[in-house]
């Protein structure tokens, strides 16, 4: 029977997770494949908060709050064109702050992973597909949601609508990837 004796190098005993050493290795692949389809489905939803916060993290959406109009006009209109720039970067690298807890929770508590290198690796490339979907959603959502009315009128013409308006995501784009490196960065 093939899978009844796996044999490779033992781990050192300090990566070695105790509390799942016993877990039967079947078991744990059969929750491995449950939650890397549960994680897919996920990012596929991942769409929804990151469109969300595109859409209403604006100083013109804020300013429709009562007593926040004063956003728009502060500062010759300064402050709103930071707030549109930077506000929806923070809140997005905010909540993907939260990824890695999850995956950590879901390898070591749902998988029963059995080591600490093991539960890093998952990490890793789980957090590396959400950083895919990320970018993707972050790209065509914001496009398409500044197209949407072109898009409606002239369905044939999708691809000549969207080339034009793909440009237009770059700045948004560029804000996170630096808000990202200089977050990422330590302080000296």
């Amino acid at each position: 029977k093939p899978d009844v004796l796996i044999a490779n190098m033992a781990p050192e005993s300090r990566d070695i997770i105790w509390e799942n050493a016993h877990v039967n290795l079947g078991w744990s692949r059969g929750r491995e494949w449950t939650a890397n389809m549960l994680l897919g489905i996920g990012a596929i939803l991942w769409s929804i908060p990151v469109a969300s916060i595109q859409a209403l993290a604006t100083a013109d959406q804020i300013a429709t709050v009562p007593g926040m109009g004063w956003l728009e006009t502060l500062d010759g209109g300064n402050v709103a064109a930071f707030v549109n720039g930077y506000l929806p970067v923070v809140l997005l690298l905010t909540i993907i702050m939260v990824l890695p807890h999850i995956f950590y929770a879901v390898a070591l508590h749902y998988e029963d992973r059995k080591t600490r290198s093991d539960v890093q690796k998952s990490i890793t490339g789980r957090y590396f597909y959400y950083q895919l979907a990320n970018i993707y959603i972050t790209v065509t959502a914001g496009s398409i949601l500044d197209s949407l009315n072109e898009i409606i009128e002239h369905p044939t013409n999708i691809l000549a609508i969207l080339g034009k308006s793909l440009p237009n995501v770059v700045g948004y784009f560029a804000t996170f990837v630096m808000t990202k490196l200089l977050v990422g960065l330590p302080m000296i």
